[in-house]
This record gives structure tokens, sequence and C-alpha cells, in this order.
């Protein structure tokens, strides 16, 4: 046989790849499927309304530096957001060894063998060293598109990784705002119970003075003590649950619980507007959304895989080198050796394997399928959600405030008549204890409406941007 020129063998290498490249691929194409879209969120009102313009940082629109500082050490130490970005390392590798399909596998197999043939024949007995320095060459030529459909499995599967990464930061970054207004409604709470308290602990003062003149009865002294202690109860379940989101915060930041200590502030943040945009726009904006159809695609492109594995596959195999039994003509033009030539292996009959396979990439396509309707529903309707709590709980802390001023007002002109002894000294616990409570309500409404505006974010997908890749802060 003729060896293969140096020209030709890559003429003929290259019209080989050329061949597997221009080849069609079986299966089918993927198209995305019909969602029937509103014109418009049906709880939009008011502010609400218009396209948000929200960058990486969403949570500077609150213009708290202590919320920008944790929210900062979240991006450099969260663990979630690590293990994230590492299973993007995982799938781009993935991704790298189905794109390796594409190439020749080119290796080489030295080799030194001693052998001694026998005698028994009537010839003479020999001992010899042989020395082999080959190449060897394999390449399969994608016919029909198996090795495309591989590699646009596991380009997909990338993206969803990155998708995927991409919903943990929203959710870090979420949890460590809800988490901090949370501490700050919190703190708002035990301020208003400390003033509380030390207002009942002088009225207990007072209202033993008065039992021990004999003015009143001592159920008002009681009734006094009750109230003190009642109180401090309340305070103390407030500090309680402000522990332990501190210790959820410190998590969230990648420092054990007893590394993080956030001085108490009472809330005092302003509740920003968010245009929440149109709902065709949201399926653009999650990474959710995005990372269910990433799954979508690369299903359809199993289908192909399945398919393309009917058809015969066709592999192109070769190798060249050295081999000799002289030591010193190891790598001698006299000692190449070469071979080439094509392989095909034809499926004639593999127990019902491929129709397996086939219909089971076909079930999970409309597995992932369905998995992609619910996402975007869900994230309609979760948008849907927060826009309604968002508008009714404008009105409530409307009413909230107006029936802290009349509790207020009310238990102001209690305690006048209680100390013109008008008034049983009940009636004066009862107003102070209306006024507390509205006051502690309003205190709430006003971090659930905080708390509202960061789901909203995260509702609309804000702060993410698909055309960038996932990276860690610090890295």
């Amino acid at each position: 046989m003729k060896p293969l020129s140096a020209a030709t063998s890559p003429r003929l290498l290259g019209a080989a790849m050329l061949l597997g490249l221009s080849a069609c691929a079986v299966g089918p194409d993927y198209v995305r499927p019909e969602i029937p879209v509103s014109a418009a969120f049906r709880e939009l009102t008011g502010p609400y309304k218009g396209s948000p313009s929200l960058g990486a940082n969403w949570w500077s629109i609150f213009k708290d530096a202590e919320l920008d500082a944790l929210e900062a050490d979240a991006l450099k130490a969260n663990l979630d957001l690590r293990a994230a970005f590492a299973r993007v390392g995982q799938a781009r590798s993935l991704s790298d060894i189905a794109n390796s399909g594409f190439w020749p596998a080119l290796s080489a197999n030295p080799s030194l063998t001693r052998d001694r043939t026998s005698d028994t024949a009537g010839a003479a007995s020999r001992t010899q060293t042989s020395y082999a320095v080959p190449l060897e060459l394999s390449y399969e030529l994608d016919v029909w598109g198996r090795v495309r459909r591989l590699s646009e499995s596991a380009d997909e599967a990338t993206k969803f990784s990155a998708s995927e990464f991409a919903v943990v930061l929203q959710s870090v970054e979420a949890n460590v705002a809800l988490n901090y207004f949370n501490l700050r409604g919190l703190d708002t709470q035990a301020a208003m119970l400390t003033k509380s308290l030390e207002l009942y602990k002088h009225q207990v003062e007072l209202v033993g003075k008065q039992v021990k003149a004999g003015l009143i009865p001592m159920t008002d002294l009681l009734q006094a003590m009750t109230q003190v202690e009642a109180t401090s109860g309340q305070l103390s379940e407030v500090q309680r649950q402000r522990i332990n989101v501190e210790h959820a915060l410190a998590v969230l930041t990648g420092r054990a619980p007893s590394e993080l200590a956030v001085p108490a502030k009472p809330l005092t943040t302003v509740v920003p507007v968010v245009p929440a945009g149109l709902p065709a726009e949201l399926l653009g904006r999650r990474p959710d959304v995005a990372a269910a159809e990433h799954q979508l695609i690369a299903a359809n492109a199993d289908i192909g895989q399945a398919k393309a594995n009917y058809y015969p596959r066709l592999t192109l195999t070769g190798s060249a080198g050295f081999s000799t039994i002289d030591a010193s003509k190891v790598v001698s033009w006299e000692s190449r050796v070469w071979s080439l030539g094509p392989s095909l292996n034809l499926p004639l009959f593999q127990g019902g394997k491929l129709d397996a396979s086939l219909e089971g990439a076909k079930q999970r396509y409309a597995e992932t399928l369905a998995n992609y309707r619910t996402a975007v529903l869900n994230a309609f309707r979760e948008t849907e959600d927060v826009l309604n709590d968002l508008s009714n709980r404008v009105g409530a802390a409307e009413s909230q405030a107006r029936m802290v001023a009349s509790a207020r007002e009310t238990a102001r002109l209690v305690e006048m008549q209680y100390r013109s002894g008008l008034t049983p000294y009940y009636q004066l616990m009862d107003a102070q204890r209306t006024l507390l409570a509205s006051e502690l309500a309003a205190a709430q409404i006003q971090n659930l409406r905080l708390n509202s505006t960061v789901t909203l974010v995260k509702a609309i997908g804000g702060g993410w941007n698909p055309d960038e890749a996932p990276q860690l802060a610090g890295k």
C-alpha cells in the first residue's frame, strides 16, 4: 500500500471534517412554545406602571448604607452562591467534553516489546526486541448530527446552570434585604415597647403611692403590674426574634452566627416605587423562566440525539508512526508505517434499546415543557400577588396612621380623665394598650411594604442581565 503524502493527509482529513460538519442533523429543531400573555398585569395600578430600570445593585433604591454593606458582604462570601458558581463550572466542563467530539482524537502510544519464538516447529527459536512509536487518530463523521445534538444539549445545560446561578443570586440578595428590614422592623417594635414599658413602670410607682394613701383600690395596682409584665414579655419575644434574624443575616453573609452584630436602629426607610413593566417583558427578565427554557431546549436536542442513534455511525481511524526491531532506526524513514480507513457501525438489532431511548427523550421533553409553562405561570402569579400586596398595603398604612392618631388622642384624654378621678384605671390601661398595639401594627405594615417592594424586584427579575456571564464578587 502506498503511503499518504504530507499534502494528501490534511486534505483527506479536512474533507472528512467538512463532510461531518455539513451533514444534516436529525430530530426536531427547537421552536419556543406559544404562551398566552396578557397585555398588562391585572393588579397593576398607579405608580407601578412603566418599565423598571434596575441595575445589578438594585437594593441601592432604599438608600441605606448598612444594607449596601451587608449585600456586598453576601456577594463576596455567601456559600450558596459559591456552590452555584461551582455548578456552572461543572456544566462548562461537561459542555467542553461534548464539544470535543467535533475534533479528531489523536494519541501517541509508544511501545517496546521483547518476545521469543518457539522452536517446536522445527525452526530455530529467536528472541527479538520491537520498537513502535505510532500516532493513532479517530474521528467520527457527524453525518446525522449526533455529536451536534449532544453538543447542543450540553451547551444548554451550561446556560441552565448560569440561569440557576442567577436564581440563587437573586434569592440571596432578596433574603439579605428582607432579613435586614425585618431586623429594623423589630428594632422599631422594641423601641416602642421599651418606651411603653418605662411609662407603665412609672405608673406602677404612682398607683402604688395612691394605694398606700387609700385613694384607689388595690386592683388598680395589680392591673398596672399586669400591664408591665405583659409588655415586658412582648419585648422579650421581639428581642428573641431579632437575635434569630441577626443569625440569618450572618449566615447569608458567610459568617458564623456569633460573628455578626448589627446595632439596633428603628426603621426609617422610605418605601420606593418600582415599576413592574409588562407581562411580555417579564419572560425575558426572570432567570428561573430562562432556566426552564434552557432545559426545554436541551430536552429537544436529546430527541435528535436519540434519533441519530438509529443511523450508521461512520468513524475515520488511522495510525502512523515507526516500527522496527533495530533500535538505531526507531525514527528513520524506512521504519515508517501507517494505516487509514473508515469504519461503519450499523445498529441492526438493539433489543428495543433505541426505541426506548427515543421514547424516554420524548417524555423528558414533555416533562420539561410542562415545567416551562409552570415557570411562566408562576412568574405571572408571583408578580400579580406582590402588586396586589403593594396596592392594598398603601391603603392599610394610611388607615393605620389614622388609627394611631386617634388612639394617641384617646389615650391622652383618658389619662386626663383618670387623673381627675372621672374614669377607672382599667380604661386608661385599655387606651394605652390600644395605642401601643396600633403603633406596633403601623410599624409592621411599614415593614411589610418594604418586604413587598423587595419581593416585586425579585418577581420582575430585577438586576439580572442574561448577557452577562456568572461571576463571584472579589474573584
